[in-house]
């Protein structure tokens, strides 16, 4: 596990330097515990991975009781930016971005499966 973690830490780390719109990644267990993160803001990594975790599962439960069926991702929006929530295999990814422009929610969506691309790549 200590090597995956490794490896996913790269691999945020590199995604995060390759685009300009997103201010932060986390990589989180299913309990909420950090798996992996870069940033560009001042945060307790520990505690985002932990609310971005809750945030999957109580967006899950209300797809699964409203919907009859599981979320695809759960966004929070603010006026000062958003993140976007993604549940993949036995992780959950979040992506922040610090921007009162929501024109760029499309955009950080194609970069989060493209994030999630290459940690499936790194996973095989």
């Amino acid at each position: 596990m200590e090597e995956t973690n490794e490896t996913l830490g790269k691999v945020v780390k590199e995604f995060l330097n390759s685009t300009d719109i997103i201010s932060g990644v986390y990589i989180a267990s299913l309990d909420g515990l950090l798996v992996a993160h870069a940033s560009r803001i001042d945060v307790d990594p520990d505690r985002v991975a932990a609310m971005v975790a809750s945030l999957s599962a109580v967006g899950d439960r209300v797809s699964k009781e409203l919907l009859n069926e599981d979320s695809s991702h759960v966004i929070v929006q603010a006026s000062t930016g958003y993140i976007i929530i993604k549940r993949f295999r036995d992780f959950v990814i979040g992506v922040l971005v610090h921007s009162g422009d929501n024109s760029t929610i499309g955009l950080t969506m194609l970069e989060l499966e493209r994030l999630i691309s290459l940690i499936q790549k790194q996973l095989r």
